[in-house]
């Protein structure tokens, strides 16, 4: 019943491990199966029933549950979400519920008045806000219901606004009716309307989807990805699947053995998404830019890029357009007193030079979490100092918190980098040093980025949400090819 029908897919997969037990009796209920490349990753189940505090009210409710292979590790996503709406479809109130690793999070919106108070809380943190509503803002039934009532005519197109929860902001959405086809969904023929629905937030992905006379959802996608979801039965959801190896899957094989990957200062590539203009993907930067075009695609330069001593400014750093760089937040808790104590620990005797700071920082979580495996997903950085442990994207919110915590504007940042001939995805951080954001890996610890990262999306983590992480990544998932043209290591160029 959601209005939209994302699937986060960053480098690492959030573990959420919450259940859903309807409060009242259930009147309608729809099963959804998850399919990447057509290899079945898990669920979604979809219900309507009466809301037991409040007469006159319906609650939609939706269950979601993946399960994919990290290399050798099993990762579990569950998430639960519900949505009360008056009868016509005015929003009332909405509740979402996961376990991110060891740590429950909590989202609760609630409308009153034409404004919404939001909450998001991790653990023993919280943070409140008021948002404000657009016009044509709704829930599930509500979207539901304007589908219906316009028609789905070919060539007709409106928009609405609505809560997601990924960015936990009101977005817009654009419908467009493209008009009638018939698909083949669980053994038979069924009459359609596809529908292309796209939002700002989610720049450059287009979702498709297919619903029937009445509104109902049938099949959706998120176009050019292998993402899809389709009707299907409750048993055939629930019956047990070989779970999907998401490395593997999203792996960017390349035709080139580099040795010594992490030695490489500078880079070019050659880069392409069939049917698209990949230009349109890349993030031009100090570290990588544009060179040229090709029949194919573009040519990519990425390098290598340290701050030079004299430009390097002391810290705390303080200035208002680096606040959201600055801010602490559910993912990463700046104010706990163990996160400042242990960054205090690694600037003294830098002098307030915030690159050397950052460095320390880098070698130290490089260093401290030992249990590098893939089966934490997302932990915040409280956890993962707690625990010591996690892939790519733990090293980095520890990194970052630990950075902010001093006064040191921190990115997170998603892309991919080279391991045994082929590109996977990875995240890493980027800190601000005066005249510009320069790359730092904690997960290898070698004091600066080499040529062999390319980055694809950035975010500022603002409200714990790193959904812009995934965007960028999505837009690329199962799309993008790389030629490597030529790299240098110690000087000496290289052509493969």
């Amino acid at each position: 019943m959601s209005p939209r029908r994302s699937l986060a897919f960053s480098c690492a997969l959030i573990v959420a491990l919450l259940t859903v037990v309807p409060a009242g009796a259930v009147l309608e209920e729809y099963w959804y199966e998850t399919t990447i490349d057509g290899a079945s990753t898990g669920y979604v189940r979809e219900w309507v029933e009466e809301d037991a505090n409040a007469d006159g009210n319906r609650v939609s409710g939706s269950y979601t549950r993946m399960m994919a292979m990290r290399g050798r590790q099993l990762v579990r996503v569950e998430l639960s979400e519900s949505w009360v709406e008056t009868q016509d479809g005015s929003p009332v109130s909405y509740h979402l519920a996961s376990r991110v690793s060891s740590e429950e999070r909590e989202l609760d919106l609630t409308i009153t008045s034409g404004t919404a108070r939001l909450r998001i809380s991790l653990m023993d943190d919280a943070i409140v806000s008021d948002v404000s509503l657009d016009e044509g803002f709704l829930f599930p039934r509500g979207v539901w219901k304007m589908h219906v009532e316009r028609g789905f005519v070919p060539g007709d197109s409106y928009t609405f606004s609505a809560f997601d929860p990924d960015f936990s902001e009101i977005a817009s959405f654009e419908v467009s009716v493209v008009g009638a086809e018939q698909l083949e969904i669980m053994g038979a023929t069924v009459d359609l309307h596809k529908l292309v629905v796209v939002s700002p937030i989610y720049a450059g992905l287009e979702l498709h989807e297919w619903r029937d006379d009445d509104g109902l959802l049938w099949r959706s996608e998120i176009a050019g990805t292998g993402i899809v979801q389709v009707r299907t039965t409750r048993e055939a959801a629930l019956a047990e699947k070989e779970a999907l190896d998401i490395l593997s899957t999203g792996a960017i094989p390349v035709d080139v053995s580099i040795r010594a990957p992490f030695s490489v200062d500078d880079a070019l590539y050659e880069m392409w998404v069939d049917g698209a203009d990949v230009a349109e993907f890349i993030i031009e930067d100090k570290r990588q830019s544009i060179e040229g075009r090709t029949e194919r695609g573009v040519l990519v330069r990425v390098r290598r890029t340290e701050p030079a001593s004299e430009a390097v400014v002391r810290f705390p750093i303080r200035s208002t357009p680096m606040k959201s760089y600055l801010d602490g937040n559910p993912l990463m808790q700046t104010w706990y007193p163990r996160i400042l104590g242990v960054a205090s620990r690694q600037a003294w005797g830098t002098e307030q030079n915030s690159w050397k700071a950052a460095r320390n920082i880098e070698h130290w979580v490089f260093v401290e979490v030992k249990n590098k495996g893939f089966g934490t997903a997302f932990a915040s950085a409280r956890e993962v100092l707690d625990a010591r442990a996690g892939d790519c994207s733990e090293h980095a919110v520890l990194a970052a918190a630990m950075g902010r915590s001093i006064g040191i504007p921190t990115k997170l940042v998603s892309g991919i980098t080279y391991f045994r001939g082929q590109f996977l995805y990875h995240m890493w951080i980027e800190m601000w040093t005066g005249d510009g954001w320069y790359a730092l890996d904690p997960t290898l610890g070698d004091g600066s980025v080499d040529a062999m990262h390319i980055k694809f999306g950035e975010s500022s983590g603002e409200r714990g949400s790193v959904a812009d992480l995934s965007i960028g990544m999505l837009r690329i998932f199962n799309r993008v090819q790389i030629a490597v043209r030529e790299y240098t290591i110690e000087g000496k160029t290289i052509v493969p």
